[in-house]
Parts: C-alpha cells; sequence; structure tokens
C-alpha cells in the first residue's frame, strides 16, 4: 500500500512537469502537423471533404490557375495541367505541403502555421479571405501563344480557353476552402492523450 510520501512524492513529480510542459506542448504542435499531411493525402479534414477540381469543367479539362502559375513564374505548362487525375490537390510543389511549422509560444498555447502565403486561400477560401488576384504580363501572353502554337489535339483546345482569360490586365480567381489545419474529434482525443501521458510519466 503506498504512504503518503509515496503521494506526496508523485504530486510533486506532477508538479514539476507541469510547470515545464515545453515537451508535451511541441509533440501537440507535431500531432497537429501529422493531421495535416494526412489531410493532403486523403483530400478531407475531419468530416470536411475537399471539393474535386474544377468539377463541372466542360471537356477538353484544363487546370487554369496552375496553367496562370506556371507562365507567372516563366516556366513551360506542365502535361499535368491537362488532366485532372494527374493534378494532386494542393500539392504541385509540395511547397505548402511541407510547410507546416511548430511554436510554443506558453505553457498553455502552441502554434503551428504555414510561411506559404497563399495557406490562407486554401485553409478558409475565397468566402473568407477574398479572391487571389494574378497580374498578367506581355511575357505571360506571349508565353501562352507559343505554348498554344506548339500544343496538339485537347491540349491545344484546352489552351484555347485561356485566351479570354489572358486579354484581361489581372486574373481573380475563386478559391474553394480546402482546410488542413484545426482541431477535429481525433485529434482533440490525441491532444487529450498526448496530455495525460505527459501528466502520468513525464513522457510524450
Amino acid at each position: 500500500m503506498a504512504s503518503f510520501d509515496d503521494f506526496s512524492i508523485q504530486l510533486d513529480e506532477i508538479e514539476g512537469r507541469l510547470e515545464n510542459p515545453q515537451e508535451a506542448m511541441e509533440t501537440i504542435g507535431v500531432v497537429l502537423i501529422a493531421a495535416a499531411g494526412e489531410a493532403f493525402q486523403n483530400k478531407e479534414f475531419g468530416t470536411f471533404k475537399w471539393p474535386p477540381q474544377y468539377e463541372n469543367q466542360p471537356s477538353p479539362w484544363i487546370h487554369k490557375a496552375g496553367v496562370v502559375s506556371d507562365l507567372a513564374k516563366g516556366e513551360r505548362i506542365k502535361s499535368t495541367r491537362f488532366s485532372p487525375q494527374s493534378e494532386a490537390i494542393l500539392q504541385d510543389s509540395g511547397n505548402l505541403r511541407d510547410s507546416f511549422g511548430v511554436r510554443v509560444l506558453s505553457n498553455m498555447e502552441v502554434q503551428v502555421g504555414s510561411n506559404v502565403p497563399y495557406a490562407k486561400f486554401h485553409q478558409h477560401g475565397s468566402d473568407l479571405v477574398g479572391p487571389a488576384v494574378q497580374p498578367i504580363t506581355g511575357s505571360m501572353r506571349a508565353s501562352l501563344r507559343r505554348e498554344h502554337e506548339g500544343a496538339q489535339g485537347d491540349n491545344k483546345e484546352a489552351l484555347g480557353k485561356m485566351f479570354s482569360y489572358f486579354r484581361k490586365d489581372s486574373i481573380t480567381t475563386h478559391i474553394q476552402q480546402r482546410p488542413f489545419l484545426g482541431i477535429t474529434d481525433q485529434i482533440e482525443e490525441d491532444i487529450r492523450g498526448t496530455i495525460e501521458l505527459f501528466i502520468e510519466t513525464g513522457q510524450v
């Protein structure tokens, strides 16, 4: 049977852990980042299923925002821009998926976020944060013409859809919400387990 002194020692140990929960806070951050990675893999976050890209676009299909992004960077248009099956949602370069970091703000607060500027558009959607705006330059128009001249078949027809957009000074894109950060029922359960384990053993 445990003595009073044994209980006192255990309480002292727990109190000491709670005074410095840095490791537990960092682990909670890792839990959140892991859940974000699963969102990219499963195309859903908790009960929120990510919507398909350009779901109702008439054939031939083209990833309009992807084409604009390629040309804005001065790059050739990627072949995956012409196939919805080839386009991994929000994983064009992997920059967003790999950008999440953890910062412990206090003994009771941990921050997880991304330093990618466009992360907020996908996390919240344009209905909350407004649309994304991309200026169209003369060099982008010239690149589109060259790409169109060199394309064949469905790809050529798909690129032809882009000319009406490129006549404007800028393209405004309304981005659908595809969240990857936050608290789901499963994340809440994982965090609770992390805290309980830390209090009981000092390990996470």
